[in-house]
């Protein structure tokens, strides 16, 4: 009997990382060769699981590749040697694939292969195309992965809302959250917002004629009634839940300003505000940008006459001395510019005040009326402190 044929040495020397080599060799050269096409969109679409093979191993093999080629260079190791040959032609091929993804992105050559080929799938993923009735479900779920950064925000927006929203809840009683609940739907609105437009884009990009947004959506009008199990049940999840707290958002606001009715750029920095007023009395509604100071008061003048009359206070909380300062304060405020039919119908309710305190007592003999919600609000404190 022969020999047994002696080992390949540089295999040796890899310490049984070799393995890695001939399969990356096979997957590079795929996908080099499809990037060459024509059209290498559509023979991509149907190498996605390809993409993700490569994307899983880049970490191990870049591990291999990088302490390999700086050993084989320093000891000369012979490129007659299949197990040399190969290492160098994984490389090659590496760098050309990297360099050919990149171009097509748009990006640099220089990011992880991983990162590029989950970026190349994401956007064939993506690619604009007319989307048949009876694939707009399977289209979904292929555009919208559990892996998705923006579908992960959406999802817990949509948790969030609906355990804060989906119990009963009184209009005119407190505000049922605790400071961590305040805390949390104020931190998680705006990227939850953000992750649920950026979603519906996606879809709408896929699809020209919106007809996976259209149906989803449609869907989204009604209440879930299982928890969601993928992609695009979390979404329409999340969406429903997002048009929910908008309508209690809308309804708490507008109970407690009424009259007054609020811009709808208004509604929800009212709201914020009035998560933190109705605990803390001093907390003040802020001027911004989308809410000047004399407007801000308006508002804070509005709640403070709803709150004194609200049901769930005792009587001796509703006009305390405190709350009248306040009132006057921010009178002056609201008066320093014109407020419009608001103002006057602010100015109604203290006029409908003074009334009902002055009735049977000779306080409102030579009464007079005053267009100045200032004035209003100082001869309604005469008449009830």
């Amino acid at each position: 009997m022969g020999a047994p044929p002696a080992e390949d040495e540089y295999r040796v020397r890899l310490e049984g990382r070799a393995v890695l080599l001939e399969p990356a060799r096979e997957r590079y050269y795929r996908l080099v060769l499809a990037l060459a096409e024509s059209r290498w969109q559509e023979r991509l679409r149907q190498e996605r699981p390809l993409l993700r093979e490569v994307a899983a191993h880049q970490a191990e093999l870049d591990a291999l590749l990088g302490p390999a080629l700086r050993r084989a260079e320093a000891e000369h190791w012979p490129d007659s040697n299949p197990t040399v040959r190969c290492l160098y032609e994984v490389h090659s091929l590496r760098e050309q694939l990297a360099r050919d993804v990149a171009r097509k992105l748009g990006r640099s050559a220089q990011e992880p292969l991983g990162g590029l080929m989950s970026a190349l799938e994401d956007w064939l993923l993506t690619l604009p195309r007319v989307v048949p009735p009876q694939q707009r479900w399977s289209t979904a779920l292929e555009v919208l992965p559990d892996s998705l950064p923006a579908l992960r925000d959406a999802t817990a927006f949509g948790q969030l809302l609906e355990s804060l929203f989906a119990p009963p809840m009184l209009l005119t009683g407190r505000l049922p959250f605790t400071s961590a609940q305040r805390e949390q739907l104020r931190q998680g609105w705006v990227r939850g917002e953000a992750a649920l437009v950026a979603l519906w884009e996606r879809l709408s990009g896929v699809d020209a004629n919106r007809g996976i947004v259209n149906e989803l959506q449609k869907v989204a009008t009604r209440a879930p009634h299982q928890p969601p199990r993928n992609g695009p049940e979390r979404l329409v999840h999340a969406e429903y839940w997002h048009r929910e707290a908008w309508v209690r958002v809308r309804q708490l606001v507008q109970a407690r300003l009424a009259p007054l009715e609020p811009a709808p750029h208004e509604y929800l920095e009212v709201f914020w505000w009035l998560l933190e007023r109705e605990y803390v009395p001093r907390i003040r509604l802020a001027a911004s940008e989308a809410l000047v100071d004399a407007r801000a008061a308006l508002i804070e003048v509005a709640y403070e006459l709803w709150d004194a009359q609200r049901q769930d206070i005792p009587e001796d909380e509703r006009w305390p001395d405190a709350r009248w300062a306040r009132l006057d304060a921010l009178a002056w405020r609201a008066d320093e510019s014109r407020s419009g039919p608001d103002g006057e119908r602010v100015r109604g309710v203290l006029r409908e005040l003074i009334q009902r305190h002055g009735i049977g007592s000779t306080a409102l003999r030579g009464w007079k009326d005053s267009s100045r919600l200032v004035k209003l609000v100082q001869q309604a404190g005469e008449l009830i402190r």
